[in-house]
């Protein structure tokens, strides 16, 4: 399976990830703009966060078929919308974030090294 990615509503950069560490991001799982379920935590690369210990991901309580149909929607007002969590204002995104050309793995497809450096804003 490939990764999906996304940019950030807030500050318009990507939500970095290399499937074993992540940014830390808030990510909405939107239903014709309102939000169904929420998430926090480095982000995995697959759609969720890493649990705390990074030894597995926080499911949707929504089957993941259901999720995926979201986030391919026509409709971008369903699907997974994500704030990194330095980013985040109080405002709750209504539609979905854009997709990450990228994938999540930092600039022009290079993969970030340096966790510190990197997963900082």
């Amino acid at each position: 399976m490939g990764c999906f990615s996304f940019m950030c509503e807030e500050c318009g950069k990507p939500v970095l990830s290399n499937s074993f560490r992540g940014q830390s991001v808030k990510l909405y799982l939107l239903k014709d703009s309102k939000v169904i379920e929420s998430m926090e935590g480095e982000y995995n690369s697959y759609g969720a966060v890493f649990t705390e210990d990074h030894n597995d991901s926080i499911d949707w309580a929504t089957p993941w078929d259901n999720v995926c149909d979201l986030m391919f929607d026509s409709d971008k007002s369903n699907g997974i919308a994500a704030v990194h969590s330095k980013c985040f204002c109080g405002v709750i995104p209504t539609f979905r974030s854009d997709d990450d050309p990228n994938q999540g793995w930092g600039e022009d497809g290079e993969l970030f090294g340096n966790y510190d450096k990197d997963l900082q804003l």
